[in-house]
């Protein structure tokens, strides 16, 4: 079964990080609610557990590195990956360096006369000792699959295409086969390359080896690099009835009908339905960012603006580390600018807009450029 990493308070009062296996997000909170934990978080959303299970390797959260590493490592910095696996290495090696350095003194007390070139091969042996905790946590940072997909992520998210194909390969066996499937599809796509994007996605339509539902999301992942919004939407709405528990699913669906500006009854139908669904701390943090378009589209200027801003404002711890946090973080800053647009308030809207510019150049958003264009127009006449 899926792993669902959760923190929560013990009926002892104590707070704790835990993975559990269950069939869903919602059996694994049902456990600990049993249990009589309070206050729990849940870090895994059914989509990203799925996925997990599909990696070439499963990584245990058992060994040195616990479930709580594993959730602090989705928003930390290169330097704080090597710190954190400094002090793993270095308390994994503690004995050995403690015995080792018993040993050395004992030896050079009882050593005699003539036994320099002895101890000189055994303060380098300990000095090597010292060292290697340095460089096992400098190679961790290098090769670390993480470091790469951010990496790739981070291009994707740029629209940078031809860069994510460059730096995609050496991931080829590092992540589930479907994920660096679609990476390649929706640089392809974003090529203009859709019929070979379409081509590379066909191995995984089988439901037997891919989840049909995770399929089709992914594949409207594809149609969409490449402007083919409708059959986005398509898939989106496909893959929703496929598995109607999921609520990630469910956050997608909206957002593309919100985006589109689409059945906005249905929409907001989601969105209420949603917070029913027990929701990671991910998507906790970007909800408020779904809410406030569902606002801008049904013309409560003001509400939308409060909503972007609580998305904004929920989103600075993370825009440092993650790329999907930025992209994210720059939507909201062009849907606070439209709704200020439509109030008037041009000055605060055009700095929000100028910043978030850049990025709806790259990803070629003209339906949220020409948006704020029209609130413009609209507010100078």
């Amino acid at each position: 079964m899926p792993d669902y990493l959760l923190t929560a308070t013990s009926p002892s009062g104590k707070r704790k990080t835990q993975c559990i296996q269950a069939a869903s997000a919602q059996e694994a909170m049902h456990e600990l609610e049993t249990d009589e934990y309070q206050d729990i978080v849940l870090h895994t959303d059914d989509f990203t557990a799925a996925l997990s299970e599909l990696m070439p390797q499963k990584v245990s959260t058992k060994g040195p590195i616990t479930p709580a590493d594993h959730v602090a490592l989705r928003n930390i910095s290169n330097w704080g990956i090597f710190l954190m696996m400094l002090k793993k290495q270095y308390q994994r090696m503690l004995l050995i360096i403690v015995c080792w350095g018993i040993f050395t003194i004992l030896l050079r007390l009882v050593s005699k006369s003539g036994s320099d070139g002895l101890m000189r091969d055994l303060m380098m042996v300990s000095a090597a000792l010292i060292v290697a905790p340095f460089v096992f946590a400098i190679l961790t940072i290098v090769l670390m699959p993480a470091r790469k997909l951010k990496r790739v992520l981070e291009a994707t998210y740029w629209g940078r295409w031809d860069e994510v194909l460059k730096h995609l390969p050496p991931l080829q066996n590092k992540m589930p086969q479907v994920e660096f499937a679609v990476r390649k599809a929706v640089a392809l796509s974003g090529l203009g390359k859709l019929d070979e994007a379409l081509t590379v996605m066909e191995p995984f339509s089988d439901p037997s080896k891919t989840p049909h539902w995770m399929y089709l999301s992914r594949l409207a992942d594809v149609y969409e690099a490449g402007g083919q919004l409708d059959h986005s939407l398509e898939c989106r709405a496909q893959a929703y009835e496929a598995d109607t528990g999921n609520s990630t699913l469910q956050l997608s669906y909206a957002n593309a009908l919100l985006r589109m500006d689409r059945d906005l009854e249905r929409a907001g139908q989601l969105l209420e339905n949603i917070e029913l669904l027990p929701l990671s701390d991910q998507q906790e943090v970007i909800l408020p960012l779904f809410k406030g378009l569902l606002e801008l589209n049904r013309g409560n200027y003001r509400m939308a603006i409060n909503q972007c801003t609580e998305a904004i404002n929920r989103l600075k711890p993370y825009v440092a580390n993650q790329p999907y946090s930025r992209l994210h973080a720059d939507n909201a800053r062009a849907y606070t600018a439209i709704a200020l647009a439509e109030l008037g308030e041009m000055e605060e809207a055009e700095r929000l807009y100028q910043s978030a510019l850049p990025r709806l150049e790259a990803l070629n958003s003209t339906q949220i450029i020409e948006r704020y264009q029209q609130a413009v127009l609209g507010n100078k006449t």
